[in-house]
């Protein structure tokens, strides 16, 4: 203790060591004396810090000796002497006027609320706008793609030699009318007038009658009895300029219409699961499964020219399909479908369930009509796989399972969702709708409910969308049936003319029979073929992917603050192994003061 009486102290700053003990001081900073005995000498402290300024031995004495809240605004003070970030230092040097400052804090914060809300605005962006659809690169030749499904679904529904809708409808009027002399059906009647009701247009549904209930395959096989006969329907097929056999092309198919007929569908087992596969919708034996071809993936390497589902190698009518249809004059109705006769056409990717009711082509009889087609095709790039399908607005198919489908498509998916709606609000399905052998089927009796249960489905799926609805994207709704990443679409062109074909049939005397039976027909030629032989795919990409988030927010913080990835370790390491350090430090010392407090006692 003498020897440091003998030696000059080293001025440190708010640090007096007095000769003799103070009352009033040791209450105030006794741990300052304390300190001040126990330091070994100030030749010792000048050699210690050396290479230390003034301000940074008395920060270090503070952390070391000083109060907690005295070592708490050191540690600060030494950050900010430290630090990288720009503007840090002037908040903490101690001889700073407050006037400058207060300037460096405004400037500080300033840049704090820019670079914050500059970085919220990326941060929007890439949250909830991450996809950009874009042109691909290079443009795909047409042989890369499935010819669409050619559905075709006649506007007579039942002939009348068969079964006359239109005198039964007004048989029945009149029989609930009391018009005298009318009779009443009899159940045979009854039930073809059921069956066929249910294809006819909604205006004829003002007369309560059938059973609420009916077996699906007794309305298709009625439908399938009084719809009119495939060879009078298609009378010639072509298929890439090659005469074929229609019957070999075309196969039946169930749908909101009725029974209709389809070209390069795939087999029920293809698009059905094992659940919706029902006796219903059977109508024959597929031996052919398609196993070179996929929605996601496209055609196998291994696939040739003639491969399933059928392709086209180029552009024009003659590679493509043409149809030669007709109709017969006598077995015209209008009642049911109205005073339109002629076909309905719809074009539709292979594996989705052809909806007649929504976009379709009308081919009128007396007509010859050229489908000119340009596909469009929207696919994902693999980076968007690890976001949210709510985030993208789209399903991969192994995202989204259906019951009833194999593969998922947007309208698969609000197929089942409408059947399983209509079950809930009417206990049955429409023989048309997916369901299993449990389901029950619609009858008349319950025609105008699932008719309402369709309009209901859309209001509600409307009302939950907008309230959940973001910016450009699709909210969130009991269906959630968004789009596939892969899809294709089939746009056409149509162009048509007057088909004269009783005058080239008169010219033509080769086969009389023939022209004795078209007499009282009426006929229609239409050509589907795709419109180029190349078109231009669309693809959904990354806007801002994590590598363009985090170089955007870091470029920000860089121009505001000057920060960088070191620093933000920086402040974890003053914030952690530094203050830990100092901590450990200052506790030695609080224990070595204690000691020798105890000694001098």
């Amino acid at each position: 203790m003498s020897s440091n009486s003998t030696q000059p102290q080293t001025p440190i700053t708010g640090l007096e060591v007095p000769r003799a003990p103070h009352a009033g001081m040791l209450a105030t900073s006794s741990q300052w004396k304390r300190a001040a005995l126990m330091a070994k000498s100030a030749s010792a402290c000048r050699e210690t810090n050396s290479d230390d300024s003034e301000d940074e031995v008395d920060t270090k004495r503070q952390i070391k000796y000083g109060s907690g809240f005295q070592a708490a605004k050191a540690i600060i003070h030494e950050y900010c002497d430290y630090s990288t970030i720009h503007g840090i230092r002037y908040l903490g040097e101690k001889k700073r006027p407050w006037l400058e400052r207060l300037f460096w804090v405004s400037v500080f914060l300033l840049s704090i609320f820019t670079c914050f809300k500059l970085t919220m605005n990326i941060w929007d962006k890439w949250n909830n706008n991450p996809v950009i659809v874009s042109f691909a690169e290079k443009s795909t030749p047409v042989w890369q793609i499935p010819f669409p499904t050619v559905t075709v679904c006649p506007e007579t529904k039942s002939r009348q030699s068969v079964f006359n809708f239109t005198n039964a409808y007004w048989q029945i009027r009149d029989f609930r009318g009391n018009v005298t002399g009318v009779k009443d059906f009899n159940e045979h009647d009854y039930l073809f007038y059921d069956a066929v009701s249910q294809v006819c247009d909604p205006p004829l549904h003002d007369i309560p009658l059938g059973d609420a209930r009916r077996k699906g395959i007794e309305i298709i096989d009625t439908l399938t009895e009084v719809k009119p006969l495939f060879n009078d329907t298609f009378l010639d097929c072509k298929w890439r300029n090659s005469p074929t056999k229609c019957k070999e092309i075309f196969h039946k198919v169930v749908t909101e219409d009725g029974v209709c007929y389809s070209f390069n569908a795939l087999s029920p087992a293809e698009i059905y699961r094992a659940e919706g596969i029902i006796p219903d919708i059977i109508f024959r034996e597929e031996n052919r499964l398609t196993t070179e071809w996929t929605v996601e993936d496209g055609y196998s390497l291994s696939a040739n020219e003639s491969t399933y589902p059928h392709r086209v190698l180029g552009p024009g009518a003659k590679a493509g399909l043409y149809l030669f249809m007709g109709g017969i004059e006598e077995d015209f109705d209008d009642m049911c479908r109205g005073p339109v006769q002629g076909f309905k056409i719809l074009l539709h990717t292979p594996g989705e369930v052809a909806q007649t009711s929504r976009q379709y082509f009308r081919i009128p009889f007396d007509q010859e009509v050229l489908i000119s087609i340009r596909p469009k095709i929207i696919t994902t790039s693999d980076g968007l796989k690890h976001y949210e399908p709510h985030r993208r607005q789209c399903y991969f198919q192994r995202e989204r399972r259906l019951r009833y489908f194999n593969t998922y498509s947007q309208t698969n998916c609000e197929l089942e969702c409408l059947a399983n709606f209509t079950l809930s609000e009417c206990g049955c399905v429409k023989f048309s709708m997916p369901h299993n052998v449990n389901v029950p089927v619609c009858g008349l009796g319950n025609l105008t409910c699932y008719n309402e249960a369709e309009d209901k489905l859309l209001v509600q799926e409307f009302n939950q969308s907008v309230a959940t609805k973001a910016d450009n994207v699709r909210g969130q709704t009991d269906c959630n049936c968004l789009p596939s990443c892969t899809s294709i679409a089939y746009e056409a062109e149509i162009s048509q003319a007057d088909f004269d074909y009783k005058t080239v049939a008169k010219k033509d005397k080769s086969e009389e029979d023939d022209e004795a039976k078209r007499q009282g027909m009426k006929m229609s030629r239409v050509s589907i073929f795709f419109k180029e032989a190349q078109f231009l795919t669309s693809r959904r990409s990354e806007l801002y992917g994590t590598t363009d988030f985090l170089a955007n927010c870091g470029g920000l913080l860089g121009l505001f603050m000057g920060v960088s990835t070191l620093s933000i370790v920086e402040l974890v390491y003053f914030c952690t192994v530094r203050l830990i350090s100092n901590l450990r430090m200052r506790r030695k010392t609080r224990k070595e003061l204690s000691q020798a407090a105890s000694k001098e006692a």
